[in-house]
């Protein structure tokens, strides 16, 4: 061990949730005296010093006689009860038996263990020169990738531990040592148990039974309570991901130089702990590593990696070095990969002898030809509705042009593969896997769009034939040898390749917009897609799923889909889909569910997530939805910044007439409104209307987000007649396609109840603003943020009808609901202010909130300043 100091023994017995006993309880040790140098021990080791001492034991260095080397010497220390005496003899019992089990380099070694001469118990292990891990960062500040180097070598001892069927249990910095030649070994293994039961003997100086024997006290968790996992803490037994969990909370300790979880005490900690509520870790930090990090320290022990050996393998996958080796790998495995990953699907057989170019629109039968034609345009056309032909025939254009240039890439790829001076082979291959995959896509979009005449699919159809794989991606290198490949065992790719069928199912649901339809057979398909055991298709049903879940506004249940793909996009290397997923995350924490503060946590990952991807679709996607972020946090230059890099990515690969180009302006012009460019905000607005009217038709859902706004920017630009038309267009877009009780229809039963209280139509306006604050409760939960909104209406209705008392309560609850919203907070204060005044209560509390709101829409440049810089001129301190 260390000539320094022992790691101090700091684990201790916390309660759990059946308490049998109190802390104060327990016994304390009777200091041992240490043993002088010079005095022989066991008859063979010479004591020559002691290096350091902690609960259970004292640490001595000693000369061993017999094989002529230096060793420590762990002693037990004497306990006031003779039953915790045993128990304490039986953990060095164990840890002697659990170190002796192992024989790696970075774990201490153990040499013999017995009784001394007083007839306690000892181990002899190997000294090491040098210091604990927690002594060596103190030393000076160390560069991040020389603490992860460290942490790696330690994560091996623990790993070849976990592969021996031991669990370590009180892993920290304290109880790893660097020795002066540099090397890192694990130690102190003195609560460590197997995961399989008597598989070692217990030595005969032991009773029988003692490697298994419960030592924790009862009522009580052995270990360091920083440390532990929260299963662990409620009482739960230790296995490998609580190592993972320990090993993650050090190493994020480390790196980033702060505690874990959030909080400014022991309790909100622990409590922050339970809750999965961690720091964000700081900006220069690699996203890759604390992806990895942050993955190890999940509440949920499923979540976690599944072995020290996946966590570490994580922590060792630098992109920068995959990326340099990224094109000559793929040289050299992928034609043996990608042929036999074609020869699965069936569609590559004999290209190789001298394969057939000609014609290969043949391999859209079924797909895209007359008969499916016919069947898609009676299907749209017949909905019977006013748009159905106009929306069949943009499909038709869409499909048409889709499977040209598909037929014709097909063809380059095929006459490539079999002229050996072409492009490499290896690009070739995922070429033509892309176009496969493509082509996976179109057949389960033309199944659903010709599987029989369905209104509610009408408004989709067209943003579903644009959704399609870009082909372009098909062509482009970087994106190639980013794509994640099939799986290497034969079986599992071909299990694989017949679910890639479903989930693509799944997926032209979701583009569709039949989300009921897509939550039934997306709960239906996982189970299955669970037993491949292949990361990246279940985190791509996972993901498809939890899209359905979002789109039928069931944010909850989107969000716990969504946290279980992240981890397995991760593992499966596929990063489009990781920095999809975080996007939908932060969208759905945030802006869905109003848990602000939680999703800014989100933001960093989220970024780095999307600037890995080498899929700008993703990437765009990802900073839409940071963007619809900081839209809801205040942040909206951040937000316009956002906006306007997901349009110039998405341009690249769609063109300037797609969809979501007009999503991405509409959001744009909120940001404008909430900074009060309210004349620029209608130019995004009204130019992303007019583009999802020209490209979807006018009774596509997506208008919905134009028309709130609209409705919106006029009555903040004093229209509030102007305004009434858009919104009831609104309510009656979601009735019709979402239904009377989706959250959408929360904005704008809200704004309208607040425009016809400017028009002078009380009782109208109070049973909007009635609807809408039912709505909110029942749909997003009493304390959602944006119930603040409605309680705002409702305080300023009242005030109008000189019924400020009635106000006031509205108000308060309003104000206490926006704590993480400035840009709502300063509305509440201004009409508390006005509320308080009219009552003569409070005039002094009056000018403070107006003065705060004044403040804040001074900073923006705001068109309210000079409102709040009237009234406080006009209303002076009593």
């Amino acid at each position: 061990m260390s000539d320094t100091e022992w790691p101090a023994e700091e684990e201790g017995a916390f309660e759990s949730s059946e308490r049998t006993a109190t802390v104060s309880e327990r016994p304390q040790s009777i200091p041992r005296e240490v043993p002088a140098s010079g005095t022989t021990l066991a008859g063979r080791y010479t004591v020559l010093q002691p290096l350091g001492e902690g609960g259970m034991s004292i640490v001595l260095a000693a000369y061993d006689a017999q094989l002529d080397r230096r060793v420590a010497l762990k002693l037990l220390r004497a306990r006031t009860e003779p039953e915790d005496d045993a128990r304490s003899e039986l953990r060095m019992v164990r840890e002697a038996q659990a170190m002796a089990r192992l024989n790696h380099p970075n774990v201490v070694a153990v040499y013999d263990s017995g009784r001394l001469e007083d007839g306690s118990f000892f181990i002899a292990m190997e000294y090491v020169e040098g210091q604990t891990l927690r002594q060596w960062m103190q030393e000076r500040p160390r560069p991040w990738r020389e603490v992860l180097d460290s942490f790696l070598a330690a994560g091996r001892g623990l790993a070849a531990a976990h592969e021996a069927g031991l669990i370590h249990r009180d892993f920290k910095p304290d109880n790893v040592l660097v020795g002066r030649d540099g090397r890192v070994r694990v130690t102190d293994f003195g609560v460590a148990r197997t995961q399989a039961l008597a598989e070692a003997s217990p030595p005969s100086s032991s009773r029988p039974g003692a490697w298994d024997s419960d030592l924790t006290l009862a009522g009580f968790v052995v270990g360091t309570p920083r440390f532990l996992a929260p299963e662990i803490l409620r009482g739960a037994p230790a296995d490998a991901r609580g190592d993972v969990y320990s090993f993650c909370v050090a190493l994020y300790e480390e790196l980033c130089g702060q505690p874990v979880f959030v909080g400014d005490s022991d309790v909100e900690r622990t409590r922050a702990r339970f809750e999965g509520r961690i720091n964000p870790p700081p900006a220069h930090l690699p996203a890759w590593v604390m992806r990895s990090v942050l993955q190890g320290l999940s509440v949920d022990p499923l979540q976690r990696p599944a072995s020290m050996s996946t966590l570490l393998e994580a922590l060792s996958d630098d992109p920068d070095v995959r990326r340099r080796e990224r094109l000559s790998r793929i040289v050299r495995v992928s034609a043996a990969l990608g042929l036999a990953a074609l020869a699965a699907g069936g569609w590559m057989q004999q290209r190789d002898e001298g394969p057939e170019c000609a014609h290969l629109e043949r391999e859209l039968a079924g797909i895209w030809d007359d008969s499916v034609r016919q069947r898609v345009r009676q299907a749209l056309e017949g909905t019977r509705l006013d748009y159905a032909p106009a929306t069949a025939e943009r499909v038709f254009q869409t499909l048409e042009g889709y499977t040209r240039i598909w037929t014709r890439m097909s063809t380059e790829a095929c006459e490539a593969a079999r002229d050996q001076a072409g492009e490499p082979r290896s690009l070739t291959v995922l070429k033509e896997y892309c176009l496969e995959r493509a082509r996976g896509r179109l057949r389960a979009l033309t199944g659903l769009l010709g599987r029989g005449s369905d209104a509610e699919l009408l408004p989709r159809a067209v943003e579903a034939a644009q959704g399609l794989p870009p082909l372009e991606y098909c062509a482009d290198a970087r994106v190639l040898t980013a794509a994640v490949p099939p799986p290497e065992d034969p079986r599992v790719r071909a299990q694989a390749e017949s679910l890639q069928n479903e989930v693509d199912k799944l997926e032209a649901l979701y583009e569709a917009g039949k989300y009921a339809e897509g939550i039934t057979f997306g709960e239906a398909l996982l189970p299955r897609v669970a037993e491949v055991p292949y990361p990246p298709l279940r985190a791509r049903a996972l993901y498809q799923l939890a899209q359905n879940l979002e789109g039928a506004g069931e944010f909850k249940r989107a969000e716990d889909r969504v946290r279980e793909a992240i981890p397995l996009a991760a593992e499966g290397r596929d990063d489009a889909l990781h920095a999809r997923a975080w996007g939908l995350l932060t969208l759905l924490v945030g802006d869905r569910q109003g848990r602000y503060q939680e999703a800014q946590g989100l933001t960093l990952i989220t970024s780095a997530a999307a600037s890995r991807t080498e899929d700008a679709l993703a990437r765009a996607e990802a900073l839409n939805a940071l963007g619809t972020l900081w839209n809801s946090d205040g942040h909206y230059d951040e937000a316009q910044s956002s906006f306007e890099r997901a349009i110039t990515l998405w341009q690249q690969v769609r063109g300037p007439r797609h969809p979501y180009i007009a999503g991405f302006h509409s959001n744009i012009g909120i940001a404008l409104i909430q900074r009060g460019a309210y004349a620029e905000a209608l130019k995004h607005i009204e130019g992303a209307q007019e583009l999802w009217e020209d490209v979807l038709g006018p009774e596509h859902p997506y208008l919905i987000h134009a028309l709130i706004s609209r409705g919106m920017v006029l009555w903040k630009l004093g229209r509030p007649g102007e305004a009434l038309a858009p919104l009831e267009r609104t309510l009656a877009l979601i009735d019709k396609q979402l239904g009377p009780e989706h959250p959408f229809r929360t904005e704008p039963l809200t704004l309208l109840g607040s425009v016809l209280a400017d028009l002078g139509r009380y009782p109208e306006a109070e049973e909007w603003q009635q609807q809408a604050l039912a709505l909110k409760e029942k749909v997003l939960g009493a304390e959602h943020p944006s119930i603040a909104d409605s309680l705002l209406g409702m305080g300023h209705l009242r005030r109008l009808q000189g019924r400020a008392s009635e106000a006031l309560p509205l108000l308060e609850r309003a104000l206490t609901l926006t704590r993480a919203q400035e840009s709502s907070r300063a509305e509440v204060q201004f009409e508390l202010a006005q509320t308080l005044w009219s009552l003569g209560t409070a005039p002094t509390r009056a000018r403070e909130l107006a003065s705060e709101a004044h403040t804040y829409w001074q900073r923006l440049g705001h068109p309210e300043t000079a409102r709040t810089e009237q009234w406080l001129a006009a209303h002076t301190a009593p």
